[in-house]
């Protein structure tokens, strides 16, 4: 008889602490501008993680040339579009789309393919699905 009350009495006092839901929960806007800062820091990171980057391109001697090459996602063709979820895992998704940029530069010797200027000489679209999970935005 004890047990059940206090076992009443532990659901009764849970209920009463717990947070209202229309307070805990965020507005599409609030979600909408973590995802913003979401892709901006996923960029980024994104960036400086290819093998291959702005701050170490690789040099390859090619038809008596040396030519300098990196990749990076074009920071300017950074979309992304926030969808509501029929999973029952995640509330959100975003369809985040984006330019990887390949740049070359050719000069006699590695140094001067170094220099620059670089041009673009390839450009990947590409499009991910980051989803938004217990309040934040992974991929």
């Amino acid at each position: 008889m004890m047990r059940k009350f206090f076992l009443c009495l532990a659901l009764c006092a849970a209920t009463a602490l717990a947070p209202c839901d229309a307070m805990a929960k965020k507005s599409e806007a609030q979600i909408q501008a973590e995802l913003e800062r979401f892709v901006l820091v996923y960029v980024d990171k994104a960036n400086k993680r290819l093998a291959v980057n702005r701050s170490k391109p690789r040099v390859t001697r090619e038809k008596g040339v040396y030519v300098a090459r990196f990749t990076e996602i074009d920071r300017t063709s950074v979309t992304a579009e926030l969808r509501p979820s029929n999973s029952k895992h995640f509330q959100y998704v975003a369809r985040l789309r984006y330019h990887e940029m390949t740049y070359e530069c050719e000069g006699k010797t590695r140094r001067a393919a170094l220099k620059g200027p670089w041009k673009c000489t390839n450009v990947r679209r590409l499009t991910e699905m980051p989803r938004y999970v217990k309040g934040k935005w992974e991929n």
